[in-house]
């Protein structure tokens, strides 16, 4: 537990509710101050975090209840590393406290009678969790009063850069690599964001971003400013155990790429238990990747210490990253909780989106398609007893790549007459009838 006093903000405004006191190397452990520009440790090169006074706020929480916080991602201030009211202010209003929904009929498909679907498809601005984690880097540049702000983005990230930039009033340069998602740069030249696509897959294009940040000194979202920007996606785990009445469920599982969330959402658990909010060290954490790029499961089915890097070739380009910079944190924080990694081939991830639609009326993309494939399979292999309650997070909106879903059989043209519009409708029943008959078949 850090005993460091707060810092000051870095700028004249008014300061938050923050109880931050500095940055710590997760591998040596070594201290920097808040305010130093550095993202990475000089001793041995791994990440920074941001560490915190719990004591003050643990009376911070006790001074503000909870039902006077805004229901945004700032709602838990007092563990988040912005300091500077006036930058809060501008970013993150509309991010975070996103439904978390009882699955009942995706659950008795599974053999759940628990499961609720952390629904981040509908944060905003962006429709996916990545605005949590750009809400603070954003927040963290205007601290820092810089007004450009570039990324290297699978996707989800350029949008939300793109979206609060636009909103903060700073410019924004969105580097992706090959096989970028069409829509979601479309969506950021529509907001104002400057594109360039990349030769290379995002392992290649975020070596090459990290080199232009340090030749310009632009600052990056996910790369200069990455231990900021990691701080947002612990909000999901404080969410979370709020929104199921302060009790902690048995298993949280979501997909993962570089990392952030599944890390941050264990040390987002520990934190809650630290401010003695509940009691959450039973909660276990699994996660879910593509078998196309699954080099975290991989290195924790196997018990290894570290990820060994792979070449994407998945259709979820979301989770195309075959390098993970915090594979090694989800690594110990899955295996300090009990969990363990899945993964799931395409046909498997778009039969979980179509799953989803389905029975709960919610349409994901394939990261999304990867989580609800692999929370089937765990269910099938008896992870989960069947009354646990199990947290499923949805990290993005399926909107945003309908062009990347399988084709389906288009409906034919009839005439505008009623027999022809009955005749139709009876087939189409017919067709369902038939599809259940199948599934029926298929349960017993």
């Amino acid at each position: 537990m850090s005993t460091q006093t707060a810092q000051s903000p870095p700028g004249s405004g008014q300061r938050t509710r923050s109880c931050a006191t500095g940055l710590a190397c997760h591998r040596c452990d070594k201290h920097y101050e808040l305010a130093d520009t550095i993202f990475s440790c000089p001793d041995c090169g791994k990440g920074l975090d941001v560490i915190y006074d719990y004591e003050l706020a643990a009376r911070h929480f006790r001074d503000v209840p909870s039902a006077e916080r805004p229901l945004n991602i700032w709602h838990f201030e007092e563990l988040l590393p912005i300091l500077d009211a006036s930058a809060q202010a501008r970013v993150g209003q509309f991010s975070g406290y996103t439904p978390l929904i009882r699955a009942d009929r995706l659950g008795a498909e599974l053999g759940l009678s628990n499961l609720f679907i952390k629904d981040d498809s509908s944060n905003r601005p962006s429709l996916s969790y990545k605005d949590r984690v750009v809400s603070m880097s954003v927040a963290r540049l205007l601290e820092r009063g810089k007004s450009e702000i570039g990324c290297v983005s699978t996707g989800n990230v350029g949008t939300a850069v793109a979206s609060l930039a636009a909103k903060a009033g700073v410019d924004a340069y969105v580097f992706y690599p090959n096989r970028l998602e069409d829509m979601k740069a479309r969506a950021c030249m529509a907001l104002g964001a400057k594109v360039c696509q990349v030769e290379g897959n995002y392992d290649e294009a975020n070596r090459r971003c990290r080199e232009v940040a340090e030749r310009t000194g632009m600052d990056f979202a996910n790369i200069t400013l990455r231990p900021f920007y990691a701080e947002g996606a612990k909000t999901a785990a404080f969410e979370i155990v709020e929104q199921l009445d302060w009790q902690a469920p048995d298993h949280i599982l979501t997909a993962a790429a570089g990392g952030t969330l599944s890390s941050r959402l264990h040390k987002g658990l520990k934190e809650l238990q630290l401010l003695g909010l509940a009691e959450t060290d039973s909660t276990r954490i699994h996660i879910a990747q593509p078998s196309g790029c699954n080099p975290i499961a991989t290195a924790i089915v196997a018990e290894e210490a570290e990820v060994q890097p792979v070449t994407p070739e998945t259709a979820a380009h979301s989770l195309a990253i075959g390098a993970p910079g915090d594979g090694y944190l989800v690594i110990d924080a899955v295996r300090k909780r009990g969990g363990t990694g899945g993964f799931a081939s395409d046909p498997d991830i778009f039969a979980g989106i179509d799953l989803l639609a389905a029975t709960e009326g919610l349409l994901t993309e394939p990261a999304g398609g990867t989580t609800i494939a692999v929370l089937e399979k765990l269910a099938a292999s008896g992870r989960f007893a069947p009354d646990d309650t199990v947290v499923a997070i949805i990290t993005g909106n399926g909107l945003k790549t309908l062009d990347d879903h399988p084709p389906k059989q288009w409906p034919a043209k009839i005439e505008c007459e009623l027999d022809a519009m009955l005749s139709a409708l009876g087939e189409l029943q017919a067709g369902e009838k038939l599809m259940d008959s199948a599934r029926s078949q298929l349960d017993h």
